[in-house]
């Protein structure tokens, strides 16, 4: 199978930043980051967030200038949700925010957006629930967890895509790969749980518990089984 055009931008990128061409190479994460979005915004969407935003901001530890690219996109993506109402471009800005550890930002503006218009919010709670978390803005986080059990399939759908990013790129085919996004949805599991009791929504964690189980044992995934047989009756304890 041909690999897809807009991918060699990505592989070019790779190529000149391990040869030192900075400036090169923060042109080329910025060209995929665009262009593939346009290419097919579904295919890319995982590896636009992850694979070419984690090398991006790698590069933007040592290249000044790929940090202020970075900083635009940003500012730019942010704009264009406000423009446009795409919910996908607060999450573009909220991918790059947190690349470059200034999630506070988007976590303030996400809550005033909720306070003001919730409906526009509930749209964008699950590309910063996490954040949201860290912060322990439990309220909004209550608030917008309305259906706890939509949240659980959120979840599951979050690894299932995860989980196939080795298939379009080798170099997720790997053991710590697969630790760290079952550690992921296990955490996110828990905090789930965290929310619930932290609320007085107690009564709510055992169907919940239910739910995850039933969501294990419907994938084949070796890891996954693995670190549930080991600790997943610990997620759903009391604090």
């Amino acid at each position: 199978m041909e690999k897809p055009e807009v991918m060699k931008l990505l592989e070019n990128a790779h190529t000149a930043h391990e040869a030192g061409d900075f400036n090169g190479a923060d042109r080329f994460y910025a060209r995929f980051f665009d262009e593939a979005r346009l290419a097919d915004p579904m295919a890319f969407y995982a590896i636009r967030l992850s694979n070419c935003l984690m090398a991006w901001a790698k590069l933007a530890d040592d290249f000044p200038g790929a940090r202020m690219s970075l900083e635009q996109k940003g500012q730019e993506m942010l704009l264009e949700y406000q423009r446009s109402g795409e919910p996908e471009r607060f999450h573009d800005y909220a991918a790059i925010a947190k690349h470059l550890k200034s999630t506070p930002e988007v976590v303030e503006n996400f809550v005033t957006l909720h306070d003001t218009t919730p409906d526009k919010a509930q749209k964008l709670a699950k590309f910063v629930w996490t954040d949201l978390l860290t912060a322990q803005e439990w309220r909004v986080c209550s608030e917008l967890m309305t259906r706890p059990e939509q949240k659980m399939d959120e979840l599951f759908a979050v690894f299932d895509q995860a989980a196939q990013m080795k298939e379009l790129d080798q170099r997720f085919n790997t053991i710590e790969f697969d630790e760290h996004i079952v550690d992921t949805l296990l955490g996110d599991v828990q905090l789930i749980v965290e929310v619930l009791r932290r609320t007085e929504r107690s009564e709510e964690v055992v169907p919940l518990a239910r739910q995850f189980q039933q969501g294990v044992e419907q994938r084949n995934h070796a890891m996954l089984s693995k670190k549930v047989h080991a600790q997943g009756s610990y997620l759903f304890l009391g604090h």
